[in-house]
């Protein structure tokens, strides 16, 4: 053929190097074939779904919504606890470690940081009434403190109840040795034999101390086991009083509000004993405002009850009974109402559940609820709250009628006294 641009490939030559050349200029045609996933890449997204999964599977909690200790599940799995012993081994704790958990009761006043709340609770935290003497720390601890004191020139006035009934000497023994070696606190460990000590020297002493009276408590170590007596505890250092030390005991109350109302669920939500009469002050009802009560209300549980029943009202497992959903606290008014009143120590059984704590009178630990109203309002938030539905209200008149009718009793109810709750007079 004729040489020039009119020839196929322009320059269609014999030479069999041009025409290869020619076809390798030409693109491959597109196919539909992938390219595998390298090797090393599958591997690695293996292990992390592995590790994912055992992960998950560690640490689920149960799937229970009420778990929130993830060593409540099983980390030790994949994270062994510092204690942990050797294969076949038993995990031994101290004293110290043991009142960690004991004093979870004690959280909800004095604080994670063993601070304490101003005004209210007194803090732990470099108190001599903590690392000073035995004798005094266990002898608060046992009984309580009631009325305003003084710790390091400031005042406080939280009530404290007595733990004496509701922990045994090894529990009391724990939490004592706890806070001595926490928040910098450095003293030893208190023994369970040397609570029973002290359980026999203060046994005729059946009412909290006063404020006043702690500072005369003496200050000094209990007998050890073999009956010898401690060395004395170092001079006081410029804490002249009380209060700090009971941590564990304040904490229990808190704000617990209608939790004494919510706890004891066993008890029939209607009259006890045999149904009594609605109470005296249900003819104001009639022109009582409900609503306006339980708006009025929800500020005041914010203030005084949600450290342990939480905004949710769900309280706190084992420790604070939940407020919704609960028999005491949409059964009765007169009855609520006295819990409120008196407080309430445990052990209580609420939907099934175990709940061991004390629960003070709330106007004893929260001036605010001095006003009948103000008992009234947030007694009303609780019922119509969480779940909960009343259409009985709580009016300022039953609160002054049970006030006046259980003005005598002293002690806080217990759940076989709330299961035969006395028939109103």
């Amino acid at each position: 053929m004729k040489e020039g641009p009119d020839r196929i490939d322009y320059q269609e030559t014999p030479d069999v190097t041009e025409v290869h050349a020619a076809v390798k200029r030409e693109h491959a045609e597109p196919t539909a074939e992938t390219t595998p996933m390298p090797l090393w890449l599958t591997g690695l997204c293996g292990l992390a779904v592995a590790w994912a999964g055992a992960y998950f599977g560690v640490f689920n909690g149960g799937f229970s919504g009420n778990v929130y200790n993830e060593y409540q599940s099983s980390p030790a799995v994949l994270f062994p606890l510092p204690q942990k012993a050797g294969v076949g081994e038993t995990v031994t704790l101290t004293l110290a470690q043991k009142g960690k958990t004991v004093f979870g009761q004690c959280v909800g006043c004095h604080g994670g940081s063993g601070l304490g709340v101003p005004g209210q609770f007194p803090p732990l935290a470099g108190s001599h009434f903590v690392t000073g003497g035995e004798k005094r720390l266990i002898a608060i601890l046992l009984k309580g403190i009631s009325g305003e004191f003084h710790v390091e020139g400031k005042v406080y006035n939280g009530q404290m109840p007595a733990w004496e009934a509701a922990l045994t000497d090894e529990k009391i023994a724990a939490v004592a040795s706890f806070i001595r070696q926490e928040w910098g606190n450095k003293a030893g460990e208190i023994t369970p034999a040397k609570v029973a000590a002290a359980r026999k020297l203060f046994a005729s002493q059946k009412t909290p101390w006063a404020g006043k009276d702690v500072e005369g408590l003496p200050d000094e170590n209990l007998p050890d086991e073999g009956g010898a007596a401690a060395p004395a505890a170092p001079a006081a250092g410029g804490d002249a009083k009380p209060a700090a030390a009971p941590a564990p005991a304040a904490a229990a109350p808190a704000s617990a509000a209608p939790t004494a109302a919510s706890a004891p669920a066993p008890a029939p939500a209607t009259a006890p004993a045999g149904g009594a009469p609605a109470p005296a002050a249900a003819p104001a009802a009639s022109n009582f405002d409900l609503k306006a009560s339980i708006t009025r209300g929800q500020p005041v549980y914010m203030q005084t009850c949600i450290a342990c029943h939480q905004p949710t009202g769900m309280g706190l497992p084992g420790a604070f009974p939940p407020l919704g959903k609960s028999e005491y606290v949409t059964g009765e008014a007169r009855r609520m109402v006295a819990i409120m009143l008196k407080g309430l120590q445990g052990p209580i059984t609420v939907n099934g559940m175990v709940f061991s704590n004390i629960m003070l009178p709330l106007d004893v630990q929260f001036p605010v609820l001095k006003d009948d109203g103000k008992v009234a309002d947030v007694a009303n938030y609780a019922r119509n709250s969480f779940g909960n539905t009343s259409t009985e209200p709580v009016t300022p008149e039953l609160v002054k009628a049970v006030r006046e009718e259980f003005a005598g009793r002293t002690t806080p109810w217990t759940e076989a006294d709330l299961k035969n709750f006395p028939a109103k007079k």
